[in-house]
């Protein structure tokens, strides 16, 4: 017997997917993706400051001396503004996507390779 083999692309949702999950999964990466990165961009824009007086030899560096001086939780200032914004911003372009791609497919989103 010879089973038929369905190859999925691991990154893809079922083609039936509705376009409230498309919704909730763009705000769930949106929101987890600014989480994570945050403060890698804190550490970001405190090197990129002008005239600062600290001076940070590399991002390992200004990551210890940030979280030493200032404690861990000064990594995270500000990111519930971020987060409040990201959800909705990637929540609305990850449906738009889905949806122009399936538009744009006939109806097979699946046909078209992302």
């Amino acid at each position: 017997m010879t089973e038929a083999v369905t190859d999925f692309d691991y990154e893809e949702l079922p083609a039936t997917t509705t376009l409230g999950m498309h919704l909730v999964a763009g705000a769930a990466a949106g929101i987890m993706e600014h989480s994570v990165m945050y403060p890698v961009d804190i550490v970001k824009t405190r090197m990129q400051v002008v005239g600062s007086t600290t001076m940070y030899s590399g991002v390992a560096q200004a990551l210890r001396s940030i979280s030493t001086t200032e404690g861990m939780r000064s990594l995270y200032r500000g990111v519930m503004s971020v987060v409040l914004g990201a959800g909705p911003a990637h929540a609305v372009y990850f449906a738009t996507y889905e949806q122009t791609k399936k538009v744009l497919a006939g109806g097979n989103a699946n046909a078209m390779a992302a």
